[in-house]
């Protein structure tokens, strides 16, 4: 005798985030511009008027998805900075922040790259970035003597560096924890020796 499957209903936010984990992963592996909430009401075995329900639209759908990742990662980002007992140790979580964002595979960029969608975090992004910026900027000029333009430089010219070395990384197939133990290297190394110039 066939044992009978029995179907159970996802309570609401289960059934949110059961086609936000659907539609996160539909566009990882298809990207953007072919994602449809028909694609994705196939994709979850729901029906279309059923992801209506919980999304009014695509853009509606992809800003809640956007919202709930950034927040995962701006979570994340403040507690490896909490555990953090040097500066080196906190540049080491920027860089491999920058990596991690560089990296295929990784929706944030492909979500904020819309206008339309990535409206919706514009000032926490805004916010997170001054944050991020006045935190080394004061880690950097108190571990190194330098003055607060003299740090901000630095910073600036640093993240630039990881931003570089992530994209080199990703194209040529370097192995990434030896791509960013030289992009920290590199940092730390100008660091130390524009603090030693200005003695």
């Amino acid at each position: 005798m066939a044992v009978q499957k029995v179907r159970t209903r996802l309570s609401p936010l289960l059934r949110k985030n059961q086609l936000l984990d659907t539609a996160k992963q539909m566009i990882m592996e298809e990207g953007l511009q072919r994602f449809t909430m028909e694609a994705l009401a196939r994709a979850a075995r729901v029906t279309s008027p059923l992801v209506y329900k919980y999304f009014a639209s695509r853009e509606r759908l992809l800003q809640v998805l956007l919202e709930r990742e950034y927040a995962a990662f701006s979570e994340k980002l403040t507690k490896q900075l909490s555990e953090t007992k040097d500066f080196a140790e906190v540049l080491r979580v920027f860089i491999v922040t920058n990596f991690d964002h560089h990296a295929p595979g990784n929706i944030l960029p492909a979500l904020l790259n819309e206008p339309d969608i990535a409206i919706v975090v514009e000032k926490d992004i805004k916010k997170g970035r001054r944050k991020s910026a006045f935190y080394l900027v004061e880690n950097a000029a108190g571990s190194y003597e330098l003055t607060k333009p003299q740090a901000e430089l630095l910073v600036s010219m640093t993240s630039g560096v990881s931003i570089a070395a992530a994209s080199y990384c990703n194209k040529s197939k370097i192995d990434r924890n030896h791509c960013i133990e030289t992009a920290l290297l590199y940092a730390l190394a100008g660091l130390e020796k524009t603090s030693q110039m200005q003695k």
